[in-house]
């Protein structure tokens, strides 16, 4: 009979990469919008760049997921 702990652990591993990843957007995001406020965009151009880069991260993490668990 096989375990299914590895397969447990990386369903929660891809689960929390996901959430880093937003959690990375949002706080680029927020960031971004407060170095806008304080400085321009165009020293804050960086933040919206990674805040694309986190939210596609997010996503293909996202799906990725739900394909496996299908």
């Amino acid at each position: 009979m096989k375990s299914t702990k590895p397969e447990n652990w990386r369903h929660k591993f891809a689960f929390i990469a996901e959430i880093v990843w937003l959690v990375i957007a949002i706080f680029a995001l927020l960031s971004g919008i407060y170095d806008t406020l304080k400085r321009g965009i165009s020293n804050s151009y960086p933040f919206y760049i990674i805040t694309a880069v986190a939210f596609f991260m997010y996503s293909y993490r996202r799906y990725l997921r739900r394909i496996k668990k299908q």
